[in-house]
């Protein structure tokens, strides 16, 4: 059967996809590929679940215009199917004197990017939240930024799209493309249709190659790893971050909770050698690791985009008296008996380096082939931005 589009990745940018193609497009064939079992093995079921409002982003990016309205659409989604959403909000705190004095600077981007966002003092924050460190005694209250469930709102998508006649099929790893995306070939079968969609996250670059596409970018993966807060007594009302570097695309250690009321702090970002190792012994390819361990010690001992300082100052998270050291700059009370390295939410962030810039890239990347879209960086917030991702990729492959 040949397919009007066929979509490479159940992620969320793939169920989103299909989830607007379909509406636009009610008499199309669409055939999702994926290489897993399910929809959430990967970023789309380990990311940690927060509607961002869009503050962070340089106004005027993808990730400034689709952050905030797919911000929108996806709190109107998950509220019209009734799924879990806790609308806490967020508060930011600088924690260090390079974070006061990005404060400012934080502030007038979410401003400019039409966030609502108000300053704190530090009288306030403690009213808010007597946990905080609130060593500047200034800080900013995001109403919007909000947490639900990725893997609940991927399932509900999957349920709509089976609804509406699209096909998943699952253990399809595409092993070529074709004819510039309309004939793909996997593991089980070759499927033909009129355009494809790559959106296959860790593995985005190299479904890319293997449709010919010619991009100068590298891969670069980093593992974020959080730790459980064991104490059965601590509770925060707000989401609590740091307010963080700008010119990198982290955003420092923060809190966050589950539906349960289990609450976890993290996550690291540390560069690892592998695009689905979240265990050291689990996923690891030898030449995998040669290839991207290569690339990271080239970048990191001439200190590209500072990523030598970054890696070091990363690199002191991964055991728990660096963590601690860092965490206790943003909340007091959390101490060595009261945490736990936590297997339930380690994730690998889908990033690139731009060689020309000598950067991380810092925004979504997105590139045309003939018949095929190719989506190279979906990183945060490209969950909480799907809805309108979905919508940009469609006018972007001009179908």
């Amino acid at each position: 059967m040949k397919y009007d589009f066929i979509i490479v990745g159940s992620g969320i940018i793939g169920l989103t996809l299909a989830y607007k193609l379909k509406k636009k497009f009610n008499n199309s064939k669409i055939l999702i590929l994926e290489k897993e079992k399910d929809s959430i093995q990967h970023g789309s079921g380990r990311n940690s679940g927060v509607i961002h409002s869009g503050i962070y982003y340089e106004p005027g990016s993808l990730r400034a215009t689709l952050g905030v309205q797919g911000g929108r659409e996806l709190k109107e989604y998950i509220k019209t199917k009734r799924l879990w959403i806790d609308e806490c909000g967020k508060i930011l705190v600088p924690t260090s004197q390079n974070s006061y004095e990005n404060t400012e600077q934080l502030f007038a981007r979410g401003i400019e990017n039409g966030v609502v966002i108000k300053k704190l003092s530090g009288e306030q924050i403690a009213n808010l939240e007597p946990n905080i460190n609130n060593k500047y005694n200034i800080g900013l209250h995001v109403p919007f930024t909000s947490i639900a469930d990725p893997k609940e709102v991927s399932k509900s998508l999957i349920g709509d799209l089976i609804d509406l006649g699209v096909e998943i099929q699952y253990q399809e790893a595409v092993t070529k493309i074709e004819e510039e995306g309309c004939k793909i070939h996997t593991v089980n079968s070759t499927y033909e249709c009129t355009h494809s969609f790559n959106c296959s996250g860790l593995h985005s670059d190299a479904i890319a190659k293997k449709s010919g596409l010619e991009f100068r970018y590298s891969f670069l993966p980093f593992k974020g790893k959080y730790w459980k807060i064991l104490d059965s007594n601590f509770s925060l009302k707000h989401l609590v971050y740091p307010v963080p570097d700008l010119q990198y695309p982290f955003l420092g250690l923060h809190t966050s909770h589950k539906k349960n009321g289990d609450f976890f702090i993290g996550p690291s970002s540390t560069p690892v050698f592998g695009r689905e190792q979240y265990d050291w012994n689990t996923n690891f390819s030898v030449s995998e690791a040669i290839t991207i361990g290569f690339s990271f010690v080239k970048k990191i001992i001439s200190n590209e985009n500072k990523l030598r300082t970054l890696a070091l100052q990363e690199s002191r998270l991964l055991t728990k008296g660096g963590f601690l050291k860092e965490i206790n700059k943003l909340i007091t009370g959390i101490n060595k008996k009261n945490i736990t390295a936590s297997n339930e939410k380690v994730g690998i962030r889908s990033q690139i380096f731009d060689p020309q810039s000598k950067t991380l890239v810092n925004d979504f990347v997105v590139i045309n082939q003939k018949h095929c879209t190719h989506v190279l960086n979906a990183i945060s917030p490209a969950w909480t931005a799907s809805f309108s991702f979905a919508e940009y990729l469609i006018k972007f492959s001009k179908i």
